[in-house]
């Protein structure tokens, strides 16, 4: 609990606007991990953590074992982004949110800062009681932030040894996620021409090319879905328009569309599915082109870690997590993609209010730091 508020009171948070992708040497990011995460690990007496650019991996447990395990953790915060007072890293009871119980409060609490505290506290379990590993435990602090696998293939290149499983610490509400559809965004550019919002027909306002472009995009469907993640999906959610100027219709328009990736998909082939389908738009000029992407994960159920990792749950909370398969995409997809069968589990933010307060309860973190441990004991102790 003290270790989260802590955490809490440094921000990470992405600012908002236009620009939604966050370096991984971004200052802040740069503070929090060097100046803030790795002076905790030394306060608990870690090794010393490996270096993955601005990424951190603890690790314990002997070099070159079949039975290794990666945990990851993320710094970026993208959520509660109108929270008020959000780096206090208050303690106090989440009763005005329906729930009568200490809680930590703090945005990205529950994305990042959380799970952070969670793993120092197992490493500080094993620290303290001397335990000995048989098999290597990984734990990242990983700074991806611009919706791509990046930071996850720096750390993979940076582990002596290719990890059996991975858990990734993501606010899932205690439940098990075991996959999920991948995401590309798809940047559509349109050209048209400026001119003075009294004489419309004087040039080609980017506005009508934009409105165009969404119109048509509701018309593109799919024949088929994937038996377990569902659909495929093609949704703008971002829009901007240049020059804005007084009474100014912009000549260009930048549209972000979010589509959705099912198991053998890749970038490059659904932008050209989304080209394709807009077609001609003259008199506007058109690009349309991948950008950043997240690669789908799905993990079977009967897996043996899957298995390990489920009574881990039953043990310390007298039931098996529930298993689903998570509708957004996340980082999951980049251990997934090499061969590591990847779960996300952790504790979440019961307010279901994305843009608003962000905390966690302390019973919650109890629980995801019991069960992580008891899995760590159980798969990796000697």
């Amino acid at each position: 609990m003290d270790v989260a508020s802590r955490l809490c009171r440094v921000p990470t948070n992405v600012e908002l606007g236009h620009e939604t992708l966050m370096e991984a040497d971004d200052p802040k990011l740069v503070h929090y991990v060097q100046e803030v995460v790795r002076p905790e690990l030394a306060r608990i007496g870690a090794p010393d953590p490996i270096a993955a650019g601005n990424n951190l991996v603890a690790a314990f447990g002997p070099v070159g074992t079949a039975g290794s395990v990666l945990i990851q953790s993320y710094c970026v915060s993208q959520h509660h982004n109108l929270m008020e007072d959000p780096f206090t890293g208050k303690v106090e009871s989440a009763v005005a949110y329906g729930f009568d119980e200490p809680a930590v409060f703090g945005m990205g609490v529950s994305q990042n800062k959380a799970h952070q505290a969670v793993l120092l506290a197992v490493f500080k379990l094993l620290i303290d009681s001397g335990t000995r590993l048989r098999g290597r435990l990984h734990w990242s602090v990983n700074c991806e932030g611009r919706s791509s696998h990046a930071c996850t293939a720096a750390i993979m290149a940076a582990l002596p040894e290719k990890p059996g499983f991975c858990i990734v610490q993501y606010g899932s509400g205690l439940r098990m996620s075991l996959g999920n559809r991948g995401r590309v965004d798809v940047n559509v550019h349109i050209q048209g021409k400026s001119t003075h919002s009294s004489a419309p027909r004087a040039g080609l306002s980017a506005i009508d090319g934009a409105n165009e472009v969404m119109n048509r995009l509701k018309t593109l469907t799919w024949p088929d879905s994937h038996p377990i993640l569902g659909g495929r999906q093609a949704v703008v959610y971002q829009l901007a328009f240049e020059p804005l100027a007084p009474h100014t219709l912009p000549s260009d328009a930048y549209l972000t569309i979010d589509r959705r990736l099912l198991p053998g998909e890749g970038p490059e082939l659904a932008a050209d599915e989304i080209r394709q389908h807009l077609g001609d738009l003259s008199p506007y000029g058109l690009t349309v082109e991948p950008g950043v992407c997240m690669l789908p994960a799905l993990a079977p159920p009967d897996e043996a870690h899957v298995q390990a990792f489920q009574a881990a749950n039953q043990a310390v909370r007298g039931r098996t997590a529930e298993e689903y398969h998570h509708g957004g995409t996340y980082d999951a997809g980049g251990t997934a993609a090499a061969g590591i069968p990847t779960i996300m589990f952790g504790a979440a933010c019961p307010a279901p209010d994305l843009t608003g307060v962000d905390f966690v309860t302390v019973a919650d973190m109890e629980a995801e730091a019991n069960v992580l441990a008891q899995f760590v004991l159980t798969e990796l102790a000697s």
